[in-house]
């Protein structure tokens, strides 16, 4: 792993930290920031992501916004299933889904949906058994509420690089963000079925130009950024997200599930996050256990460090919690199919 890293150098590194922040920056801000050229840039970016330093590019959207609630669901497959891969390819097709993952441990699998009701989950929930072949032992249930944190910043990539935030197709000056957790309360955003186009193209393609999403809708530039501006303004849109690949720099990533007790109040679960600095995502969830975290770490010892550092901040207030390894993230698309054909119906 050390060969790897070597080859990064700081520059690599801050134009990572400005892309997890918003992967639309233009490349001649970057260069300015960088004191780079913009050939240089646009050089270590096709380097960066031709060696999966930058996982992926992802539209990050509050569904909640559109109607409908987020839900994981962690299941236990049966013993002997030979080829867990071909299950996990299965669901990640299913229109609905927006995050599928696999983890060492207690669970084989997470799979993240947005559902309009319980009703719609259900039947979302059967399906995806089906796909599994009805092959589960044990399974959970976690709705989501909010989040307490969610960032694509570790500490490798916090790195206070400054750069210029224009309203220009970037949308920085309205969008440039180090973590865009959701709040508990939100309002339904009134969408158009042009404002479901825009993200569908958005969602297959966040650094998408203006130019060519109007041409591809057929309408003109500025109603596309009137548009975006909008859903950005309203919280529907809240990042456009460059991705790192942190297991390319040593890291493993952990879940901590977390039971507490009745009524903690939500300050007092935030607490933790003004410390601890390797958490990339916490939400606040109904169902077998109120809190989920994604940690990163690099060895037993910054695993251990982080785990007794949130610990010692809300210790009295939890009851029990689990630990799991994430094994690989299979699929991830925010705006999925399903809420596009649903929305335009």
């Amino acid at each position: 792993m050390s060969h790897i890293i070597i080859k990064m150098d700081k520059k690599d590194l801050q134009i990572m930290e400005i892309f997890a922040q918003n992967c639309r920056i233009p490349h001649t801000t970057i260069a300015q920031a960088l004191k780079i050229s913009k050939d240089t840039v646009s050089y270590k970016i096709k380097k960066l992501e031709k060696s999966k330093f930058i996982k992926e590019y992802i539209l990050f959207v509050d569904s909640r916004r559109l109607g409908f609630t987020r839900y994981h669901i962690l299941i236990k497959f049966d013993a002997g299933i030979k080829d867990k891969q071909k299950l996990y390819d299965k669901v990640s097709k299913h229109k609905f889904v927006m995050w599928v993952n696999s983890f060492i441990g207690r669970y084989d699998l997470q799979i993240i949906i947005d559902a309009t009701n319980s009703f719609h989950l259900n039947q979302i929930r059967e399906e995806l058994f089906e796909f599994c072949d009805n092959k589960i032992k044990e399974y959970f249930i976690l709705t989501h509420l909010s989040d307490l944190e969610f960032t694509q910043l570790n500490p490798i990539l916090d790195l206070k690089t400054k750069f210029q935030k224009k309203l220009d197709h970037s949308f920085s000056s309205l969008l440039t963000t180090r973590n865009f957790p959701v709040k508990p309360n939100f309002e339904k955003y009134d969408f158009t079925k042009t404002d479901c186009d825009i993200m569908n193209i958005l969602a297959d393609n966040p650094k998408e130009s203006l130019i060519n999403i109007a041409r591809k809708l057929g309408i003109d530039r500025n109603t596309v950024k009137k548009k975006i501006t909008l859903l950005i303004k309203n919280k529907v849109i809240l990042n456009f997200g460059g991705i790192p690949n942190l297991s390319k720099q040593g890291f493993v990533t952990y879940y901590l599930l977390v039971r507490v007790n009745q009524g903690t109040a939500l300050n007092v679960l935030k607490k933790p996050f003004s410390k601890l600095q390797n958490i990339f995502y916490a939400g606040k969830m109904i169902g077998d256990y109120d809190m989920i975290l994604y940690l990163n770490a690099r060895n037993p010892q910054e695993l251990n460090s982080s785990i007794e550092l949130f610990k010692s901040e809300i210790e009295s207030h939890i009851i029990h919690y689990d630990l799991l390894v994430q094994d690989k993230v299979h699929y991830w698309r925010q705006f999925t199919e399903g809420i596009y054909e649903y929305l335009i119906k």
